[in-house]
């Protein structure tokens, strides 16, 4: 690596670390062991390490083209990065987007760093994907797999690799002739006006009717048309498994944003960051917003969704089950964890993250705020 590349990555990685207090340098971290989780290993040119160095300040910045290896597989890709979301640039360590090239089509990966929140996401998405209700469901929650990311040989830290919705993948599960998919925003809590920064991911254009309709009805709908509305159009069975998995893990950073529906002539309701919540006493059981309270008032909906919530606490098999995963995700992820160059995000931490976990899963049925809606 020239002197210059040098110097430039010196710079971001003083700028992932620099509100740290404290800095190394990189003989303490490069040769990190990070043990027998996936390496992720990006290799930036000179002028692309500048490019990827500038898409911390510059949000709208395109890819920093790269290579890319990951342990394990043996084989080197077409790589792109960049800098992910608007809360990040802000922290020492930053999420990122990674995509590579697989064959003829491109595999887009968020890589979060999960401080402080260290397995919850995971867990949660483990078990919306695990938990069956009616059988499958439609669609698969996205996979989660711990990773050690390393740019130009110096390692940055322990990462969460979390496969985004993509088209070509949720193009694979619809049984109508449609498929949109939005990342929703409600304009607030009680959603009325329209959003304010929804993202329509797919098709690429500026129809935003399906969210317009729902929003509408919602808010101006009788109770009857409501009802049989949501009978007809929205995926009832998937819903009940995604509100069962969110209302018991208490996931409180969905209110207006951080979820994805998914049309296929029916709605689907699709996770996406789960790493908040995890209080005992937090009650949302009913729903958190107003979309949801609404669809889960609808008597069919609710009878059924009860009911569900009632079996997943009792299925004792499926909590140990989770309880086991969050305990071999902090095993295998030890040495990745203790050696980040980040001296804030602790393997000490990260023990109480997962005993955190551990208590909630155990103590939720019992908690006050479940009691209060289910006996």
């Amino acid at each position: 690596m020239s002197s210059k590349a040098k110097l430039i990555l010196a710079l971001f990685t003083v700028c992932l670390l620099i509100s740290c207090g404290e800095f190394g340098g990189f003989s303490e971290f490069s040769k990190a062991d990070t043990g027998s989780i996936t390496k992720v290993e990006a290799y930036f040119t000179d002028e692309n390490l500048a490019k990827f160095y500038d898409s911390v300040s510059q949000p709208e910045e395109d890819y920093a083209q790269c290579t890319v290896t990951m342990s394990g597989d043996k084989k080197t890709y077409q790589g792109w990065m960049k800098v992910r979301g608007y809360t990040s640039r802000g922290e020492p360590k930053k999420n990122f987007t990674l995509q590579i090239k697989v064959g003829n089509e491109k595999a887009k990966y968020a890589l979060m760093h999960e401080a402080g929140t260290w397995f919850k996401n995971r867990i949660v998405m483990y078990a919306y994907d695990n938990f069956r209700y009616k059988g499958d469901s439609l669609i698969a929650a996205p996979d989660t797999k711990p990773i050690a990311l390393f740019v130009n040989d110096n390692y940055l830290g322990y990462y969460v690799r979390v496969d985004m919705y993509e088209e070509s993948q949720l193009n694979s599960y619809k049984k109508g002739s449609l498929s949109e998919l939005f990342k929703v925003f409600l304009k607030g809590y009680d959603a009325d006006p329209l959003y304010g920064n929804t993202e329509k991911k797919f098709p690429k254009d500026k129809d935003f009717s399906t969210i317009e309709l729902l929003l509408t009805n919602l808010n101006r709908m009788s109770n009857e048309d409501w009802i049989a509305w949501v009978e007809k159009y929205i995926d009832v069975d998937d819903f009940i498994r995604y509100m069962v998995i969110h209302n018991f893990f208490g996931v409180e950073d969905t209110e207006v944003q951080n979820f994805y529906i998914y049309n296929y002539g029916k709605l689907v309701f699709l996770p996406w960051d789960n790493e908040l919540g995890m209080k005992l006493e937090y009650d949302c059981f009913m729903g958190n917003n107003k979309l949801t309270k609404r669809i889960l008032a609808v008597p069919s909906v609710k009878a059924a969704y009860i009911q569900a919530m009632k079996d997943f606490v009792t299925d004792t098999d499926f909590l140990a089950e989770l309880k086991a995963k969050v305990n071999e995700w902090y095993d295998e992820s030890y040495l990745a964890i203790k050696n980040d160059p980040i001296y804030y995000y602790t393997i000490e931490d990260a023990r109480k993250c997962r005993d955190a976990i551990l208590n909630f899963i155990d103590k939720r049925g019992n908690s006050n705020a479940y009691k209060k809606h289910f006996q």
